[in-house]
């Protein structure tokens, strides 16, 4: 049976842009290139852009389709990035990496606290957590997110999550997203840096 991630993407290519995520363009050249996974990168867009800027990029996401995308568009880009077919609970690396970035990760309340210490251990001593998603004032808005609150974010809800970490950013902020047709419009979002 398929997912209905598989699904959406099987519809529509690029329902989040090619584009990689703004702020994950603004910030990653503030880094010096190392290794990076990105959980749920979808169809990709986020990991080949970090390949073509020069790291080393691991990916995964739970829909085949997206995957497939994903490396099919690595291809085109000339760049290589190592990209799975894995549930975030399945996935268990070899190593650990210099940054992880979470992009609209939501996952069901009382899967994201164990989802967000996972990506705790995925990181290097050291190593740096980027993550942007929807804010719990989401609701008001049609630009994209889940529709429930429960799996939205609050900067007080990741300050705990990610109470290992040294944060250096954690704030909401009212945003214009423009990444394809499932993420357009004014959003209410929250961006969080911690180093661990």
């Amino acid at each position: 049976m398929k997912s209905p991630w598989d699904i959406r993407y099987a519809n529509q290519e690029a329902l989040y842009g090619k584009a990689p995520n703004a702020f994950f363009s603004h910030i990653l050249p503030l880094y010096r290139c190392g290794s990076i996974l990105l959980p749920c990168d979808g169809e990709g867009r986020n990991a080949i852009h970090a390949a073509k800027k020069g790291w080393d990029v691991h990916a995964f996401d739970g829909s085949q389709i997206g995957v497939a995308t994903a490396q099919r568009w690595a291809a085109e880009a000339n760049v290589a990035i190592q990209c799975d077919v894995s549930d975030a609970f399945d996935f268990a690396p070899k190593e650990q990496f210099d940054l992880v970035g979470l992009f609209y990760a939501h996952m069901p309340s009382e899967r994201r606290r164990a989802f967000h210490h996972l990506a705790i251990q995925w990181l290097k001593p050291g190593g740096t957590l980027i993550l942007e998603g929807f804010h719990t004032d989401q609701l008001h808005y049609q630009s994209g997110g889940p529709r429930e609150e429960s799996m939205l974010f609050t900067p007080e809800m990741l300050a705990e999550d990610f109470k290992e970490l040294q944060a250096t950013q954690n704030e909401m902020l009212e945003v214009t997203l423009d990444e394809g047709p499932l993420h357009q419009g004014p959003a209410s979002i929250v961006r969080y840096i911690g180093i661990k």
